[in-house]
This record gives structure tokens, C-alpha cells and sequence, in this order.
């Protein structure tokens, strides 16, 4: 790049980005971090901050000390060492060619990240083929990265039509794979297989959390999807992963941790990213502040979203999990939490009608949530649940069953309410 004397500190912006926090937001955690160590600082700004990262100056060394306190992390892994300083380090033999450590690949440490001890029965079978610790996967070198990402686009495609469990475990060996065909490439290739990965890695955690109640696994996943992301270079797929990873705090009870992570998410979006990502990040932003009680900052994340909605479709054929219909619904469920039964009645109607074919599973929430703009009115409360119930024995979702549960009180000790438990119990708890 003209003007540019070094290349671009993909990194550190990565980093930033990953905390959602601006230049200038930077450039005042330096100062204060030397403020306290008794430094000047003359003339650390935004604008220094840009130029580390496009690459026209190297932060000095009296900043990158502190750069490397503020991030937490080794100044190799935020590109802040020139190639003869990394070429002094005592060992080199695992240093990638763009100088990130490789510690993000070690194969043990992902299994370790993903898996913990005991999460799902169903992925024992996968850790006995475990290469064993430092082995490289023969042929690794010369796996074509199209072949790996189109199968990961063909699972992507059967979440609409298949079970969950038997895709969860083809899902998670193709991540498995992933990481693996990753850490054995390098250059181009590496990008590519990387943008494979964070697909493959974002669909498992996806069913994990979604389709499969397991949110310690997929946020497992999901670690390894935004590693993936960064590998990429990815605005895109990194904002939908932070997107993914603040459902988990979001339901969990932690809305300042989910917060977190859709103000960086939404940092991400500013990098020419699709709009109808920041719409959807507007959408689960709108759901988690009605989670935590908040009517008004949810009521507030739906205006956003419909003003970031896109007039046409989304260029990204992997986004396929929002669209107006799935805004219709984020804006029922926060008119629900409202107590405006007229306006979340109205959002669902027209969700439920604009989902479509590929629409089951979320037409699951979008039933329980209809049954409980119904107000008093228990029979109409019960036919939706029960709709809800009967979509359930189609299409599993753990999402869509919780929410049956969390409206069953709706129907008290009735006879509707009876009936309804005993049809829950006659549901199988996995698929």
C-alpha cells in the first residue's frame, strides 16, 4: 500500500475489535495505563492508533509494553515484533509465517477447549480417532480448501431438514477436521480453509445451543469459529460469531457480559459488512435486554434493527438464519415483555406467516410466544402450545421446547395445562 511502510497490524486490530473498542477508546487505555506508571505521553491519539494498524508506523517500544498489559497478550500474537525480532526468539520452530502463535492450533489444547470432560456422550466415539498430540494429518498440505468449505456449506444447509444429533456429530468431526487441515496449511489456502472452519465450527455451536441445550459446548465452538474468523480476516463472520457467543451469557443471566460482546460484534459491522448483520445483532441485542428486564433498551434494539434492515436480500449465502420474518419475531417476543399483547400478537402473525418452508424450527417459538399474547383467554393459549408441542415431534429444538415450558404456567392447574404436561413428558429429552 502506498505510504505504508510496514504491512497491516491485522492483529491488533483484530484484538481491538474483539473488545469492541474504538481508537480513540485505545489510545485512552495507553495513556491511562502510562499515566499510571508516571509517563508522558504527548501526542498518543486515535489517529496513532490507525496508523499502527494500517501499517504506516510501529507503535514505539515505551508503548508496546503497555499495548501488550491493555490486551493481555504477547506482543508476537499482536504483531507488534518486526521478522528479525521474531527470528531472535529461542524457539522458532513453530512459528507460523505471519508470526500469530501457534498455540491457537494446538490440537490438544482445542479438543481440551471444545470438549471439557463429559459434555455429550455422543462425542466419546470422535476423541478415540485422536491423532495423538503433534502429529499432522497426511495429505494436509494438499487438501483443496473449495472441498472443505463446500462441505460445510452442504451441512450449513441441512440445519433446515435434518435431526439434530446425527448433524451435531457430523458437524463437529468437520470442525474437528477443520482445525486440523488448518493448523497443516499455510498462505492463501490457510485463509480459505479458515473461513471453512469458522462455518463448520458456527454451525456445531449453533446445535449445540439452539437444537441441543448444551451452551458449555457451544461456546466452545464458538471460541474456536472466532479464532477461525480472525485466521480469515473476516469482519463478517467474526460479528456473526460474537453475535452467536452473546446468546449464552444473554440467556444465562449475564446481559452485561452478552452487551459485551454485541458492542464488539457491531464494531466489526463498520468494516463494509452485509446490513442485515448489524440488523440481526440489533434483533438478539432487543431479546437479551428482554431477558434482563429492560422493556424499553429492547423495545429501543427492534427500532435499530428495522432501520438496518436492507430493502433487498443479503450477499451472504450463509446468513440464512434472518430475515424480516425472524425481525417480526425478535419484535413479538419484546412487545410480549412489554405486556402489549395487540402488538406482539400482530409481529408473531406476520412472523409465523413470513417464515416459510425452512422457518420449523423457529415457528416453534414463534407458537409458544403466540399462546402467550392470548392474554387470559386459556383455550386459545392451549391450542398454541399445543401446535408448538406438535411442531416439536417433527422438529426438535431444545430452544422451542423451553420456551413451551416457560408459557405452561399460562394454563395453571386446568385441564388444558394437564394434558399439555403429559404430552412435554412424551417428548423425547434429545433427538
Amino acid at each position: 500500500m502506498a505510504g505504508h511502510r510496514h504491512p497491516p497490524n491485522r492483529n491488533l486490530a483484530w484484538e481491538r475489535l474483539e473488545r469492541g473498542w474504538s481508537q480513540d477508546e485505545v489510545a485512552r487505555r495507553v495513556g491511562a495505563e502510562m499515566d499510571r506508571a508516571g509517563e508522558t505521553y504527548t501526542g498518543l491519539s486515535a489517529n496513532t492508533v490507525r496508523r499502527w494498524e494500517t501499517g504506516e508506523r510501529r507503535p514505539e517500544p515505551r508503548y508496546r509494553k503497555h499495548l501488550v498489559t491493555l490486551f493481555g497478550k504477547p506482543a508476537s500474537e499482536l504483531g507488534l515484533l518486526t521478522e528479525e525480532e521474531l527470528r531472535m526468539r529461542p524457539d522458532t520452530s513453530r512459528r507460523r509465517e505471519d508470526g500469530m502463535a501457534s498455540e491457537y492450533w494446538d490440537r490438544a489444547a482445542v479438543l481440551r477447549a471444545m470438549l471439557g470432560a463429559g459434555t455429550l456422550p455422543l462425542l466419546s466415539p470422535l476423541l478415540s480417532a485422536t491423532p495423538a498430540d503433534g502429529a499432522t494429518p497426511a495429505g494436509s498440505s494438499e487438501v483443496a480448501p473449495g472441498a472443505y468449505a463446500r462441505i460445510a456449506q452442504g451441512q450449513w444447509e441441512l440445519y433446515w431438514t435434518s435431526p439434530a444429533g446425527p448433524l451435531f456429530e457430523a458437524s463437529y468431526a468437520h470442525t474437528h477436521l477443520g482445525v486440523a487441515l488448518v493448523r497443516g496449511a499455510r498462505g492463501a489456502d490457510r485463509v480459505a480453509l479458515a473461513a471453512g472452519l469458522v462455518q463448520s465450527a458456527l454451525l456445531t455451536g449453533r446445535l449445540a445451543f439452539f437444537d441441543l441445550g448444551q451452551p458449555a459446548v457451544a461456546s466452545r465452538c464458538y471460541e474456536v469459529a472466532l479464532t477461525a474468523s480472525r485466521e480469515a480476516g473476516d469482519h463478517a463472520f467474526a460479528a456473526a460469531v460474537l453475535g452467536h457467543m452473546a446468546f449464552v451469557p444473554g440467556w444465562g443471566r449475564d446481559p452485561d457480559a452478552a452487551r459485551n460482546l454485541i458492542t464488539a460484534a457491531l464494531q466489526h459491522c463498520w468494516h463494509g459488512v452485509d446490513p442485515l448483520v448489524r440488523s440481526w445483532l440489533h434483533g438478539v441485542s432487543s431479546e437479551i435486554e428482554a431477558r434482563s428486564c429492560a422493556p424499553a433498551a429492547s423495545r429501543h434494539q427492534i427500532d435499530l434493527a428495522e432501520a438496518s434492515l436492507p430493502d433487498g436480500g443479503s450477499g451472504l449465502a450463509w446468513f440464512d438464519f434472518y430475515d424480516a420474518a425472524r425481525l417480526d419475531s425478535f419484535a413479538g417476543y419484546a412487545a410480549l415483555t412489554t405486556g402489549d399483547h395487540a402488538e406482539a400478537a400482530r409481529r408473531l402473525t406476520a412472523a409465523a406467516g413470513g417464515l416459510g418452508t425452512r422457518g420449523g424450527k423457529q415457528r416453534i417459538v414463534v407458537l409458544a410466544d403466540l399462546a402467550g399474547a392470548c392474554g387470559g383467554d386459556g383455550d386459545r393459549v392451549a391450542d398454541y402450545l399445543g401446535q408448538a408441542i406438535e411442531a416439536l415431534t417433527v422438529d426438535w429444538y431444545a430452544t422451542g421446547l423451553d420456551r413451551v415450558r416457560a408459557l405452561r404456567p399460562l394454563l395453571g392447574d386446568s385441564a388444558h395445562g394437564r394434558h399439555l404436561d403429559g404430552r412435554i413428558r412424551a417428548l423425547s429429552p434429545a433427538p
